[in-house]
């Protein structure tokens, strides 16, 4: 199911890390299109971009999480942009 959200507003994400052994945890969110208030903490404000195509488009979400050990793991997220036009 994919997760759709309108063009130019804001979105709130959230991670959840089931076993924080430590808490030297970082965090890093990029995005195939738009932006992020600040790209390195754990619930960033995600900025939606505008589409110029008539029945949206998909991007992409990725958080990398890094822990003190210097372990990763990643998670991605497709949201669908709804053209509001």
């Amino acid at each position: 199911m994919d997760l759709c959200v309108e063009e130019c507003t804001f979105v709130q994400l959230h991670t959840t890390i089931p076993h924080p052994i430590c808490s030297d945890v970082r965090f890093e969110w990029t995005t195939s299109k738009g932006s992020f208030l600040e790209a390195n903490v754990a619930d960033p404000i995600y900025y939606v971009p505008t589409t110029q195509f008539a029945d949206g488009e998909d991007v992409w979400v990725v958080v990398k999480i890094t822990d003190s050990r210097g372990t990763q793991y990643t998670d991605q997220l497709k949201l669908h942009v709804i053209n509001q036009r």
